[in-house]
């Protein structure tokens, strides 16, 4: 209650109206948060079971506390409830329509509590369905939906059946036959296919044949949950056949649910059905007097033609296709849904009928691109990949390039130009080597826009496929140096997938003569992260390792093994945090190095602090799990093999990097001496064959790099703090390539070596409404690292 002192001067009678209006309008803001059954734990049991059975006295908000709680009530009565449940639920029969809502909501939670109570609940259930209010009709409909979920083999049949065919066989009341229907194709699935057949399928066909036109189109709509129950040889025989007679009905509303339900049937029937019941009856609904029908079955057309073996399609239907962005055609249905349907099924369209006729399809192509339909050109682009495996390359490059043009420079828009990116390296697949170098100025271009962090989280999704699908050289020069970037993004999600994705680079430079140098720049690399002063960084290098650390060769052991362990003695508790369960999940999954002594050590040390077994202890309890909604319950009950995510990832974010104390470094790590050395015995003994073979200008280039890298020991030791900037300004020399090369690249480079200053002054700049939604989990990151380390 709330705190108010009632003046002693008041009367008797003003002082208990005074607290009967406290009590009524205080109840809700009394009761603390979270615990909604706080109204019931004053009263004991005999009081709070006799409130429920004088429910119908109470005043109006204690009745909707009570009745909304009504389930937890039963519960905490227990056998006491039973006897007398019939009678409580009785007195709501009377209720007013939003009381009666209240107490259904509650009844398959009641069901629940107590096998003596499900008989009550199925009787009051099987009341409220025959209720003259539709929308009463209807929610006890759901419950009962919810209740045959518990119910086991006979007890559906026995207990849920009789009500619905009673309700199926109301003559005088059209609603009752149309909420059974719907019952019987929610329920269809539960019965299995005897009842299905022997009960179900029977009734609906008997409905659809029903005087009133409502009730024979909700048989429409229900028939496809049904035919999916029912045999092969049933649907054939007796359900096809009854949807084929109502396709034919004069009446609209019957013939509107025909078709929009008509891809569901064409998916259950043969070759044989569609191509002679189901294509003359398409072409029929497309000749249709009434618009919508017309519509609808034009917007069924893709779908169908890539159901149909190829030479088995009516010409009809192609030329049908070819007309859908025509203004009589597209104008059917509202927003377009014709030509967005004919879009959409473009790829299956041209898959089925073949590349002889991309000449027609290109012309239907680019008359569907001109309509400049945002969500129709977003389909479009998202396709490209698939339309270009389909005509080959040099129909690629004639007919669809100009689309790219479009999309990337003429006329950008961020939606279109997201469908396209996703799928960019599936595209690059099918061209030459020459053609695929030639497209990665598009990854430097769209990469460089800060504010279209989405972007740029497609381009790291895809890294490793693009190690993949381009020479090693080109990985090196040019896909390595984005990688690298997006690892330092400003927003943590793209950080954090393209760390993941630097383990196949390995993979994509290893069958180069060069591989071996190529290997050694790409570690350095990692390692400046390792020994970066910005912690995300440090966080990065550990994404970086997770892959590595199953790879067959010995990278792992041999370059990164010793800096991702020294990583547990870092002061700030998010990084330890991190390295504990990326090592941890490693060995529960029985990874590579799972035995690794030196990793088995790091797990035994981080264990014992206690700020990682504060975060590692909190594991749900029985109690909370049963708390959870019921629909996730039910969920996991009908996957009961589904396994969850193995990996748990701590969540990367944003701080300042000006907030963030220098990280000293008082030496060279041995590591990179050790990669130095290393490396000069490369060099010797390759000189040769590196004159040879690297006649162009770009690659002598790199040779020449590749020498710098061997910086006076002495200058790299007094290099202040940021060991990150050093350690990737120098490996970045091997990226460099001769001046012809883009200006994207020569500032990616100046971006590494630069390092943390110029992320300091662009900070404010990158900053927008876009990169901070994106950005939602990093605006929760610690402050400072005085902060982190208290994480």
């Amino acid at each position: 209650m709330y705190n108010i002192k009632i003046s002693p001067k008041l009367k008797s009678d003003d002082r208990s109206i005074m607290n009967q209006i406290l009590k009524e309008e205080a109840f809700f803001l009394n009761q603390k948060q979270g615990d909604i059954h706080s109204f019931v734990l004053d009263d004991d049991q005999d009081q709070l079971l006799n409130k429920l059975y004088n429910i119908h006295k109470m005043t109006n908000i204690d009745k909707e506390n009570y009745t909304k709680h009504i389930s937890y009530c039963v519960r905490n009565l227990g056998q006491k409830s039973i006897d007398k449940l019939p009678t409580i639920m009785e007195k709501y029969k009377t209720e007013d329509e939003r009381f009666q809502i209240m107490f259904i909501d509650q009844l398959n939670l009641i069901y629940e509590a107590s096998q003596q109570a499900q008989q009550p609940v199925i009787q009051i259930l099987s009341y409220f369905l025959l209720n003259s209010i539709l929308k009463i009709k209807e929610l006890a409909g759901q419950q009962l939906t919810k209740i045959a979920l518990h119910l086991q083999g006979d007890e559906k049949g026995n207990q849920l059946l009789p009500i619905i065919i009673k309700m199926a066989h109301d003559d005088l009341n059209q609603d009752n036959r149309i909420v059974a229907l719907q019952l019987m194709g929610k329920l269809s699935s539960m019965f299995g296919i005897q009842l299905s057949e022997s009960f179900i399928a029977f009734e609906v066909m008997s409905l659809g044949e029903d005087s009133k036109q409502d009730v024979r189109k909700e048989a429409v709509n229900q028939l496809p949950l049904v035919a999916k129950v029912v045999g092969k040889d049933f649907f054939n025989k007796k359900l096809f056949p009854f949807y084929m007679k109502r396709c034919k009905e004069p009446n609209t509303k019957v013939k509107q649910a025909c078709v929009e339900h008509f891809l569901q049937i064409v998916e259950l029937s043969s070759q044989n059905q569609k191509i002679v019941d189901l294509t003359p009856q398409l072409l029929q609904f497309q000749n249709d007097s009434n618009k919508y029908v017309k519509g609808v079955a034009y917007r069924c057309l893709a779908r169908f033609i890539a159901a149909i073996e190829k030479d088995k399609i009516d010409p009809k239907l192609i030329e049908n296709y070819l007309k859908m962005a025509d203004s009589d055609i597209r104008e059917l249905l509202p927003e377009q849904q014709v030509m967005f349907a004919c879009a959409y099924g473009f790829p299956a369209v041209l898959q089925t009928v073949g590349v002889t006729r991309w000449q027609q399809l290109h012309k239907l192509f680019n008359h569907l691109w001109k309509q400049k339909n945002e969500r129709i050109c977003k389909t479009l682009a998202a396709s490209l990949h698939e339309i270009a495996k389909i005509i080959g390359a040099e129909r690629a490059e004639i007919d669809l390039f100009p689309i790219l043009e479009t999309i990337f420079v003429k006329e950008p828009n961020d939606n279109v130009l997201m469908g396209c990116v996703k799928n960019l390296s599936q595209f690059l697949k099918i061209f030459s080597d020459e053609k695929k170098e030639a497209f990665l100025e598009i990854f430097f271009f769209i990469q460089k826009d800060q504010k279209k962090w989405r972007i740029r989280e497609s381009i790291a999704n895809q890294l490793d496929e693009m190690a993949l699908i381009f020479p090693a050289d080109i990985i090196f020069k040019m896909i390595i140096p984005i990688a690298f970037k997006l690892c330092t993004d400003n927003v943590a999600q793209v950080r954090k997938i393209a760390s993941s994705k630097i383990y196949s680079f390995f993979e994509g430079i290893k069958n180069s003569s060069m591989s071996e140098q190529y290997k050694i720049c790409l570690i350095e690399s990692m390692i400046g992260f390792q020994k970066s002063s910005v912690f995300y960084q440090r966080q990065s290098f550990i994404q970086m390792c997770i892959k590595i650390m199953n790879l067959e060769d010995d990278i792992f052991e041999k370059y990164l093994l010793n800096p991702l362990v020294e990583l547990a003695q870092d002061k700030v508790q998010s990084i330890k945090y991190m390295l504990y369960m990326a090592i941890e999940n490693h060995i529960k999954n029985q990874g590579r190095q799972s035995k690794n002594q030196q990793l088995l050590d790091v797990i035994n040390l981080l264990s014992n602090e206690k700020a990682i077994k504060s975060l590692v202890k909190y594991q749900p309890t029985q109690e909370v799990q049963l708390q959870e909604p019921e629909v996730q319950q039910q969920q996991e009950n009908l996957n009961p093999n589904k396994e969850s995510s193995s990996i748990q990832e701590t969540q990367l974010e944003e701080i300042d990097d000006d907030e963030i104390p220098l990280r000293q470094v008082k030496e060279e790590p041995k590591i990179l001496k050790q990669l130095k050395e290393e490396k000069q015995e490369i060099m010797k003994r390759q000189e040769d064959i590196q004159k040879q073979q690297l006649n162009e200008e770009q690659d002598v280039n790199i040779v020449e790099q590749i020498g710098q890298l061997s910086l006076n020991e002495n200058e790299e030791t007094n290099q202040q703090a940021d060991q990150t900037t050093e350690c990737i300004k120098d490996s970045q020399s091997d990226f460099i390539i001769n001046n012809n090369e883009s200006q994207e690249l020569q500032q990616f480079e100046q971006l590494q070596g630069q390092g943390e200053q110029i992320q300091k002054q662009s900070d404010e700049e990158l900053i927008n409404e876009e990169q901070q939604q994106g950005s939602q989990s990093d605006q929760k990151e610690l402050n400072t690292e005085e902060d982190a380390q208290q994480f």
